[in-house]
């Protein structure tokens, strides 16, 4: 129940508003030959199955693959997964059974299942199919082209499960294709050693290891060379990093230093692992921008407890004043979850007392649903569902409030927005984010993607700033 959030629009995600499935067909990109095997990507859940998703997608087209420009007619399908919640699981199910037509007109299509569900399910996930060829865990995706190959020569019709963990394995990936846009993701650290009671992660992940800082760094300066203006750093436990002496802190100096970075931002992030250093690298490094993900799970020190987590309330709100302190402007988002087993109302209005004193720009909330495999799921889970929804609804009905309340203090300022791309709802406007991620929107023609630009904010339209006269720096 862990996962990396990345940009995204400023309105708010409740418990049944999941990331929408992702595709990740490889860029166009010729390989020489008309003969050449096709494949495509489906992404589920985090932006850093995104990135996984990328770096997927640059090992076929590694091996001589081309894209297929659906998934229907891809000589190999994978569709990268989530574990983190049940809902997840059973929309990888259902798209793998839609997938049962085509499989039968086409039986030489390969589908894989990769990444956190493969991790957690292995060959059971293709018995109860019947229809999936590859299982793979997600230390193995540089050996993806290799077991999609052996898969297609097995005298059985088993899936071949590929799991392994290896502690050694981070992702460096020699980026073919072009960015989407001025937005790139960039994995640090992955797996987790917390092991908080709710959580399947450090099950599907395994344990945290971080990237060299210097393939970091590398990578960020290709990504800036190639057009990127935001590094997005995703991690677990994106604070937790340590490569050798350099810590967190340390590495966001020194992405910071690259020539023509100007926005980091980075997620997911573990409260304890959040000390003052990295506060101070935000607040003195011109890049990391003024936003934090700071997920507090509970604002009840019992159900803190019995969830593992390594902090009180009390420490977390000292926490959020020392970063406001150091960094000017910051805004906070967190994850919550109610009807936790134990959960009584008393912690439940700790937690809603918890959101009204630290008034976050952003919540992610959940009700509780146990997750095989991880210890909460041996507790008894007494609450009933029609309970934890009413604590849900009142906790959201607080954030909305309050959400909104922090929206309108911005109207009738100026901030720098980073232009990203046409609006889904409305092409005829572009959408950007401030250095606070808050969502806005300009008319075509004021500017162009991946512009830099100062706006003044005009008007709010239920979650969305709308935004008035652009300037573009050098038009000071």
């Amino acid at each position: 129940m862990i996962e990396p959030i990345l940009p995204q629009s400023k309105e708010m995600r409740f418990l049944n508003e999941r990331a929408p499935r992702r595709t990740v067909p490889a860029p166009v990109l010729g390989t020489g030959t008309d003969e050449a095997r096709t494949f495509y990507v489906e992404s589920f859940g985090c932006q850093m199955n995104d990135y996984d998703s990328e770096f997927i997608a640059e090992r076929f087209l590694e091996e001589g693959y081309a894209p297929a420009p659906n998934p229907e007619s891809a000589d190999v399908l994978l569709f990268n997964t989530c574990a983190v919640r049940e809902g997840a699981e059973e929309r990888v199910q259902k798209r793998v059974q839609n997938m049962a037509g085509v499989k039968r007109r086409r039986p030489g299509m390969t589908i894989a299942v990769v990444g956190c569900m493969a991790q957690r399910l292995g060959g059971a996930i293709g018995v109860k199919s019947g229809l999936i060829d590859v299982v793979a865990g997600t230390d193995t995706y540089r050996e993806l082209p290799r077991l999609v190959a052996e898969s297609r020569v097995r005298p059985t019709r088993a899936p071949l499960v590929a799991l392994e963990f290896d502690a050694q394995h981070t992702y460096s990936m020699p980026r073919r294709s072009k960015l989407p846009g001025p937005t790139a993701f960039l994995t640090i650290m992955q797996g987790c050693d917390k092991f908080c009671t709710f959580c399947i992660v450090p099950y599907t992940r395994g344990r945290e290891r971080s990237k060299p800082w210097e393939e970091v760094v590398r990578e960020a300066a290709s990504l800036i060379h190639d057009g990127a203006k935001e590094i997005v750093l995703l991690g677990q436990n994106v604070n937790s990093y340590r490569d050798g002496e350099v810590d967190f802190a340390g590495l966001l100096r020194r992405v910071d230093a690259i020539p023509g970075i100007e926005r980091i931002h980075f997620t997911s992030s573990y409260p304890r692992d959040m000390t003052a250093d990295v506060f101070h690298a935000i607040a003195e490094c011109k890049a990391p921008v003024e936003f934090l993900h700071f997920p507090v799970q509970s604002g009840s020190d019992r159900v803190l407890r019995r969830m593992k987590r390594r902090h009180t309330s009390a420490w977390y709100r000292e926490r959020i004043h020392e970063a406001r302190r150091i960094i000017p402007g910051v805004q906070f988002a967190t994850d919550l979850i109610v009807g936790f087993p134990g959960e009584s109302e008393e912690d439940f209005l700790e937690t809603l007392k918890l959101v009204e004193e630290v008034r976050f720009a952003e919540c992610y909330m959940y009700k509780y649903s146990p997750r095989d495999g991880t210890p909460a799921a041996k507790l008894v889970d007494e609450i009933p569902e029609t309970e934890k929804s009413r604590r849900l609804q009142a906790l959201i009905d607080a954030q909305r409030r309050i959400g909104r309340e922090i929206l309108l203090e911005q109207v009738g300022r100026t901030a720098q927005i980073l232009i990203e791309g046409p609006s889904k709802r409305d092409p005829s406007e572009l959408f950007g984010r401030t250095r606070n991620r808050f969502m806005v929107v300009v008319p075509q023609g004021s500017a162009q993607p991946g512009d830099l630009v100062d706006v003044r904010l005009v008007e709010l339209r239920g979650t969305t700033l709308r935004g008035g006269t652009v300037r573009r720096r050098w038009e000071f």
